[in-house]
């Protein structure tokens, strides 16, 4: 047992120190961190010099009295009677663009918009639509002019799941994805640099000598258990660098104030996670098992992690019909079933059923491939430069 930890260690060491790992490690939540920071310092720079904006009315129903230029926040609007006077304004760049509201306005809703180089931004377009809105609903009482302005904002409440899905909570259906693809590009990675091990060892003859230490399954688990210690390395190095940004980044962009952690989710991704971690490793011990040098190795596992990431290509149909009985084979199939629910998280609601069935079936899956993968790499281990066929992976799967 004392040589299984040492064989985890060494693998866990060789992995974590590599420069290539590092660079990984660190690049890929920097730069997420990067372009939260870079939103939040637009996003700052925006609302510390709000441009004005200039409109001319030829309707004589628009008061800037009604207007909250006040509030913080809000774009500045400045009235001109001449329309000259106006365009040469913003030639001076004193305003940022100028509405001409016709006095066919509102009845034909057609106005004019005269800018330089660039259009007003999205805070300027909401806010001069506010003002305008105001006006138009002068009318109205005070309650009903309110209800209309704010408009809507639809709460979908699944009685199955409890979640709710609301219109300004984009950002808890993006999480899920983001999740993914940091989970499973570690995951990946890491089965790549358990087929290289095993391979590069096979081809430079190293196992031979370990062999006479160790049993084959004290090899294998060692290094799988190596990995695994590398991988959640990683993911903890990842969430912990995204979570000091979105920290950071929170003040500033309100959209991420909206962000809330959805823990069943981690919970449920976590209880996938080992699994198709460990079956992803199984087969990779296979392949190595059976491929004579790592060059034919490194070919084949790109063939190989296209068994997991076939739900990427699938995207578009999770998002029209989550439902679909693709989307629910998909689920379903071990190799495909932690992706797949991991998408469908965001869009919507994963029966208990079939979160239940997958993760038995992946489960069953995985030990049945860790039992093929030992018995292949025992058989395979010592074919020096040999590629074990059909025939011999089939006697060794009897014996």
């Amino acid at each position: 047992m004392n040589n299984f930890w040492l064989i985890a260690k060494h693998e866990y060491k060789r992995i974590v120190f590599r420069r290539a790992f590092l660079l990984i490690t660190l690049a890929v939540p920097i730069g997420f961190a990067a372009l939260i920071g870079l939103i939040a310092i637009v996003q700052e720079t925006k609302k510390s010099e709000p441009q004005p904006i200039g409109y001319v009315d030829y309707t004589g129903m628009v008061e800037l009295a009604r207007y909250p230029a006040s509030d913080e926040g809000m774009t500045p609007i400045v009235e001109f009677t001449d329309e000259t006077a106006a365009l040469d304004a913003l030639q001076q760049e004193e305003i940022a663009a100028l509405f001409i509201l016709p006095d066919t306005y509102p009845a034909a809703p057609q106005t004019e918009l005269y800018y330089l180089e660039n259009p007003p931004d999205g805070s300027a377009w909401r806010d001069f639509n506010f003002f305008i809105s105001l006006n138009l609903l002068a009318s109205y009482p005070e309650d009903v002019r309110h209800r209309l302005i704010a408009g809507g904002n639809i709460t979908v409440y699944d009685i199955v799941s409890g979640r709710e899905f609301r219109e300004d909570g984009t950002i808890n259906v993006v999480f899920p994805f983001i999740a993914t693809i940091i989970f499973f590009t570690s995951t990946m990675m890491a089965s790549g640099y358990m087929l290289e091990i095993v391979a590069d060892e096979k081809e430079n003859r190293m196992l031979e000598m370990m062999l006479t230490a160790v049993s084959p399954g004290q090899l294998i688990g060692g290094k799988a258990v190596g990995l695994l210690a590398a991988t959640l390395t990683q993911l903890t190095a990842h969430i912990l660098i995204l979570a000091v940004g979105l920290i950071i980044a929170t003040p500033y962009i309100p959209t991420l104030q909206q962000l809330v952690i959805p823990w069943g989710y981690v919970g449920v991704m976590a209880l996938f996670f080992f699994p198709a971690y460990a079956l992803i490793a199984a087969i990779m011990i296979a392949a190595g098992g059976i491929l004579p040098d790592v060059q034919q190795s490194q070919q084949i596992a790109g063939v190989l992690n296209l068994l997991f990431i076939l739900p990427l290509f699938s995207v578009v149909l999770i998002f029209e019909n989550a439902g679909s009985p693709l989307v629910v084979f998909l689920s379903l199939f071990p190799t495909t079933s932690f992706l797949t629910i991991s998408l469908r998280w965001g869009v919507g609601t994963v029966p208990l059923w079939q979160i239940v069935t997958s993760w038995l079936i992946l489960v069953t899956t995985t030990g049945l491939m860790l039992w093929t993968a030992v018995k292949i790499f025992r058989a395979g281990m010592l074919r020096y430069g040999q590629k074990l066929n059909l025939k011999g992976a089939l006697a060794a799967l009897r014996s």
